[in-house]
């Protein structure tokens, strides 16, 4: 009886351990997925260059709006009940959002599925930072929504080309049905209860907590601008849209060595080693694409943008251990969500507007002064944070 018990309860935790990684992969499904749903909005022809960035940005600032105020509701809530409701929200809206084409009312239809997205991704992080082993739980996240990615660059520009934009949404509902399943099953409780804000102190924390914080923006940042136009660059460079379909999700696919090599590797190079590695790497990948040109297109675009790939999965991990570590309440955390929001947020209107009034080019160069500006500032958080230990 104890046996049979043990193993069932061992079996729940697994299922709960799954829905919360569930809800954390698509809780960063529009940001992998962003060029397409980018390229997806301007071949439909229904949109501005300047109304696709705001469309692609009502998903993030609904994320945003959540995951900046969880720091006050995520300890309080019933996490279970939140994520089912959430979930559930997420794919109605996804449904809706397939079978309309109102500029106005896609904008107000993928703000709400933002809001729920975030409600849902935000008690995840919070439930992933609470495990044992937090850096490793990020990893696997990470490489969820790297496999997750793989497949949608795989798949997508079919499904694209058969449905239009409302395929990507439709694509989206099959993985948050899969969430919803599992969240139903078993969902972690809250082992950190909220009821004591009073105490909570923010003023031994707040430079290493806003050095991170404005870091993962700029990173993020860098990648509402350059990611999210990656698909129309390698298109204005020649390539057809299948084609960079396939190099992208190649790209997504090798780039799970980053989020598994993250841990390892800053055991022997350090934090400030790996960030810094980051930004030496990735700076030449767009400096590459800048000089691309239609004769060597196909194979500056793959090798670039695959190393590029590789090493946003190789440093998220390690923003996301940062954050974990300025705040042992496991309340700051999920700012980290907000954080990767706001640099969205912000990026894909203004590369709309670079690419409405300037170029492409213009894009990746602010891209890249934005990652240089992140790697700044992520390390001055680090060293904050490794001084106090």
């Amino acid at each position: 009886m104890i046996i049979t018990m043990k193993n069932n309860m061992d079996i729940k935790q697994t299922l709960g351990f799954w829905a919360v990684l569930s809800a954390a992969m698509m809780g960063a499904a529009v940001t992998t997925l962003m060029p397409l749903m980018v390229g997806a909005f301007t071949d439909s022809n229904h949109f501005s260059a300047q109304q696709i960035g705001w469309l692609t940005a009502a998903d993030v600032a609904g994320i945003l709006i959540t995951s900046s105020s969880a720091f006050f509701w995520v300890r309080r809530c019933h996490w279970q009940k939140m994520v089912i409701a959430s979930l559930a929200v997420f794919i109605a809206a996804n449904v809706i959002t397939g079978l309309i084409n109102d500029f106005n009312s896609l904008v107000l239809i993928r703000f709400i599925a933002g809001i729920a997205c975030g409600v849902s991704y935000s008690i995840a992080l919070a439930a992933l930072g609470d495990r044992d082993n937090a850096d490793k739980a990020f990893s696997i996240m990470v490489t969820l929504q790297v496999i997750y990615g793989t497949i949608g660059f795989a798949l997508l520009p079919m499904v694209i080309n058969e449905w239009g934009y409302a395929g990507i949404f439709h694509f989206f509902n099959v993985a948050l049905v899969i969430a919803l399943a599992f969240a139903l099953v078993s969902f972690p409780c809250n082992h950190k209860t909220q009821h004591n804000q009073s105490r909570f102190d923010i003023k031994p924390i707040w430079k290493p907590t806003t050095l991170i914080f404005l870091g993962v923006v700029s990173y993020y940042f860098a990648q509402g601008t350059i990611w999210a136009y990656l698909e129309r660059i390698g298109v204005n460079a020649g390539l057809t849209g299948s084609e960079v379909g396939y190099l992208l999700g190649l790209g997504f696919a090798i780039s799970a060595i980053g989020s598994w090599l993250s841990g390892w590797s800053t055991q022997f190079i350090g934090r400030a080693g790996a960030i810094w590695l980051t930004v030496i790497i990735q700076m030449p990948c767009l400096i590459a694409l800048l000089l691309m040109n239609q004769d060597n297109a196909w194979l500056i675009y793959a090798i670039a943008t695959i190393i590029y790939q590789i090493f946003w999965s190789y440093i998220i991990p390690i923003m996301m251990a940062i954050f974990n570590e300025v705040d042992k309440s496991g309340r700051l955390i999920v700012l980290c969500v907000a954080a990767f929001k706001v640099g969205l947020v912000l990026g894909t209107p203004i590369a709309g507007m670079l690419v409405e009034h300037y170029s492409l080019n213009h894009v990746i160069v602010v891209g890249g002064i934005a990652i240089l500006i992140s790697g700044l500032l992520t390390i001055g958080a680090n060293t904050m944070v490794k001084s106090k230990e």
